[in-house]
């Protein structure tokens, strides 16, 4: 059986804890659901074992999906299957690392606490999100990167574009020529860094160095570009929404500032809860494959709901409960399978510190307001997070 479901693209009004009630109905409902993307049907595939199996079964190609990526693109590893894969995985493993990600812990904690004098500075009202939630992602990202502050900012600004264009999927071809934009921006920093000196992520991805895997021109933009989109705007997302969950649940809040040796099980408790992935990347189904009494035909698109997945009561009881003293090591926020999110020992590290930090320099934060919500495509999240602190007026 299948069942339509809509997605938005505007501010919406759900409450900001739940899933998208399309998707909630295809959980319950144990059947497949169809989604129109740029004019292209897809197939949506909701609960934790539909998702492994489409993230992990060979009958499934990550091959770039009809009527999204209309042009090959060398590097663009996120739309391959392995063996060509994992060349350009590879490539980037060392700085993916957990080990890595503890490497830069330091350098996090000090660019977090430079964003909390700003906050501080700015007074009780501020907002979390441009100077807190995006800025500090941003800032570690461009370090991992070896960006300055201004290449940062102008390739966000044309990051932004993409996520603009391709918040209305109707006009394939207006999101095709920002996607084009941003590659030649990514293509000039690729051979800005060949010519300069430095053992930062886009240095060695624009030049040979020492290692045993060459990439090409084309191909080192490729990987950086799908770094990038794929994870650059997702973690910034993904830093406020964790903010927005403990501030919006004070009893979850007060556990953790009683105890912070919860926080690893917390960070891990908030990306299986929060509805922030509300679509994955489509794979094409390469041969025909029966799913809950439905044909699911060679040829067509499939998008696993990560998500839903992590609400499927089959694997986490009471999913709907937020609990940071539960543990969902079973949760799929970052993927399954070889595309499993390279950033993720990155991204839970930015979620800690981004929280410890907060609380342990503002001990009575709390929401000042309303917070609205943001369904861009594919995303969830909170667009603006106003919070004060000291006496209430």
């Amino acid at each position: 059986m299948s069942t339509e479901v809509q997605q938005e693209s505007k501010p919406t009004d759900r409450c900001p804890f739940d899933l998208e009630q399309g998707q909630r109905a295809l959980l319950d409902s144990g059947v497949i659901g169809s989604y129109d993307l740029f004019g292209v049907k897809h197939w949506l595939l909701g609960s934790a074992e539909d998702v492994k199996l489409v993230t992990n079964d060979p009958r499934f190609s990550s091959a770039a999906a009809a009527g999204i990526m209309p042009d090959e693109r060398p590097g663009w590893f996120s739309g391959m299957d392995s063996p060509e894969h994992n060349r350009y995985r590879q490539k980037i493993a060392r700085d993916f690392t957990l080990r890595a990600a503890r490497k830069q812990e330091e350098i996090v904690v000090r660019l977090a606490d430079a964003c909390l004098d700003d906050i501080e500075a700015a007074g009780p009202g501020t907002d979390l999100i441009p100077g807190y939630a995006r800025r500090l992602p941003s800032q570690v990202i461009n370090d991992l990167y070896g960006l300055t502050e201004e290449e940062g900012a102008a390739l966000e600004a044309k990051m932004e574009a993409v996520v603009g264009a391709t918040a209305d999927n109707t006009d394939l071809e207006a999101s095709a020529r920002v996607l084009g934009e941003f590659f030649a921006h990514a293509l000039s920093l690729v051979r800005a860094k060949r010519d300069q000196p430095g053992d930062r992520l886009l240095h060695r991805l624009a030049e040979a160095g020492d290692d045993e895997i060459l990439l090409s021109e084309g191909e080192a933009t490729g990987v950086f570009a799908v770094l990038l989109l794929a994870g650059h705007g997702s973690v910034q997302q993904m830093v406020g929404y964790c903010l927005y969950a403990l501030l919006a649940h004070p009893e979850q809040q007060a556990a953790l500032r009683a105890n912070p040796d919860l926080i690893d099980g917390a960070v891990e408790e908030m990306l299986r809860f929060l509805p922030l992935n509300t679509l994955g990347i489509p794979r094409i189904c390469v041969e025909d494959v029966e799913l809950h009494g439905q044909t699911i035909k060679a040829g067509d698109n499939v998008i696993p709901l990560y998500s839903s997945a992590n609400r499927d009561p089959g694997v986490f009881d009471e999913p709907d409960t937020f609990d940071i003293t539960r543990k969902p090591e079973q949760h799929l926020a970052f993927g399954h399978g070889i595309h499993k999110c390279p950033g993720q020992h990155l991204a839970r590290l930015l979620i800690k510190v981004a929280v410890l930090r907060l609380f342990e320099r503002f001990p009575d934060v709390r929401l000042a307001g309303e917070v609205p919500m943001n369904e861009h495509h594919g995303q969830f999240g909170p667009v603006e997070l106003r919070v004060t602190w000291g006496a209430a007026a």
